[in-house]
């Protein structure tokens, strides 16, 4: 065999186990949309089309209609609103913390590195009981801010460690540079720096904010009034008759957010996540 048929040989079976793979991840995905556009009736029936004939929006009608049994719709904004502020102050206390991991010569670097990366290596529950223990406390169960603490203090490694592969990309010389120009510590930071890493803090403020999109376990503990949208799905079980049309509605409106993100800034994240294996 060439050197040429066995790189066609090798690029075909690439290409075969990325589709198979693809076909594995997408066809669940596919038969929850299917569900959430067809009749109740239909998706009971026994003989359920895989390509439909039609297409109905009720099922999302009904699950984001005000006082519905399940709360999806305020569900969903209580989601968007702590989703986004555990972005925003999770990336806004690792941005220095990165730069002084990576650039600052601070006594026990290693060690910290080291222990951030080894919190991820212990169950989430370990650390998340005693957090709910000093909540209730402080009487902050059932609230924006009680959620707010635990979804940073998870957060803050992963972020960190992305930004550090990130920042250890871009060429010192840049800094060093600004420095013989006379710029101080501050400045630096702020002046050339931050505006070299926005493409990181970018992608950094999408990764975050799917991880608390998706979070179940902190929620399910911390909140009972306040409705956070992973957890409401579960509360499906509970009522008498389980619509699975308005379930699988449901399932695909918490799928989309992580989806469009992904999708439209996928390149932007692979770079960032990828940055520090390529310096």
């Amino acid at each position: 065999m060439s050197l040429k048929q066995g790189r066609f040989v090798e690029r075909t079976v690439v290409y075969v186990g990325a589709v198979l793979v693809f076909l594995l991840v997408a066809f669940p995905l596919y038969g929850v949309v299917l569900t959430s556009l067809q009749r109740e009736e239909d998706v009971r029936s026994t003989n359920v089309n895989f390509f439909p004939t039609y297409v109905t929006f009720e099922h999302f009608a009904e699950v984001l209609r005000p006082g519905h049994i399940v709360p999806i719709r305020e569900a969903m904004t209580n989601s968007i609103v702590i989703s986004a502020l555990t972005a925003v102050v999770t990336v806004t206390l690792a941005l220095p913390a990165t730069y002084a991991l990576t650039r600052l010569r601070l006594p026990g670097r290693r060690f910290i590195i080291a222990a951030l990366i080894a919190v991820y290596l212990f169950p989430t529950l370990l650390f998340v009981l005693p957090i709910y223990i000093q909540a209730v406390q402080w009487g902050l169960t059932d609230t924006f801010q009680g959620l707010l603490i635990p979804y940073v203090a998870f957060s803050l490694p992963f972020t960190i460690w992305i930004l550090r592969g990130f920042l250890e990309s871009l060429p010192v010389e840049i800094e060093e540079a600004a420095q013989l120009d006379g710029c101080n510590q501050l400045q630096l930071f702020t002046q050339i720096v931050v505006p070299l890493m926005r493409p990181g803090l970018v992608a950094g403020l999408l990764m975050v904010f799917i991880l608390a999109w998706v979070e179940f376990l902190t929620p399910l503990l911390f909140t009972s009034d306040l409705k956070i949208l992973p957890v409401s799905l579960g509360l499906y079980r509970s009522t008498y008759d389980i619509k699975i049309g308005q379930l699988a509605a449901a399932a695909v409106l918490t799928a989309l957010p992580v989806l469009a993100l992904t999708t439209l800034f996928q390149r932007m994240i692979t770079e960032v996540i990828t940055a520090g294996a390529h310096r």
